[in-house]
């Protein structure tokens, strides 16, 4: 009879306090830096640019068909359709911060327990972006733009959290900067 329970006794336990909630890191409040960007840069694209690209698709999937490799063929006509699409596609503005747990781009963060390091490319107008360094081997560097935010600032709060360690870059991104891409 231990479990028996006291009806006569009035003094109710007072009920617990719940503690606020705080904001998660990627709350306004624990943002160190925060800013909005284009996901990606833009340019203008002549039809000339667009007829350029057909020809030497055509070129390339003609070459395809005479060594007849099908496949080939098929897989330079979709990627001619896709990029035709990226080209068009209009960039929309994401939102970006940097918390105490990592870089948040729109709803995806990116922790610092998985990031190496950290560079900055900075040649205005075109090349504006923060490329991380991932431990992850499929996703080895994550771009993300600085837009109109100050690249200094972005600096300091990063070499807080990750080291900061020159990059080249790559000959892809070099390449479709040149074709305007």
């Amino acid at each position: 009879m231990a479990n028996i329970l006291n009806l006569k006794n009035r003094n109710k336990p007072t009920p617990k306090k719940k503690k606020p909630k705080k904001e998660d890191d990627s709350g306004k409040k624990k943002a160190y830096l925060r800013w909005t960007a284009p996901e990606f840069n833009q340019y203008e694209k002549s039809r000339s640019w667009f007829i350029i690209a057909g020809l030497i698709t055509v070129l390339i999937f003609a070459w395809a068909i005479f060594a007849g490799n099908f496949v080939f063929a098929l897989l330079v006509g979709l990627s001619y359709f896709t990029i035709t699409i990226y080209a068009l596609k209009k960039p929309r503005t994401i939102s970006l911060a940097i918390t105490p747990r990592g870089i948040k781009v729109d709803e995806a963060i990116y922790n610092f327990d998985n990031l190496k390091s950290f560079w900055i490319f900075y040649d205005p107008p075109e090349l504006k972006e923060v490329s991380l360094r991932s431990k992850k081997l499929m996703m080895p560097y994550i771009k993300i733009p600085l837009g109109e935010e100050n690249p200094v600032a972005v600096r300091q709060t990063l070499i807080k959290f990750i080291p900061e360690r020159k990059q080249e870059e790559s000959l892809i991104d070099n390449f479709s900067r040149r074709i305007k891409f």
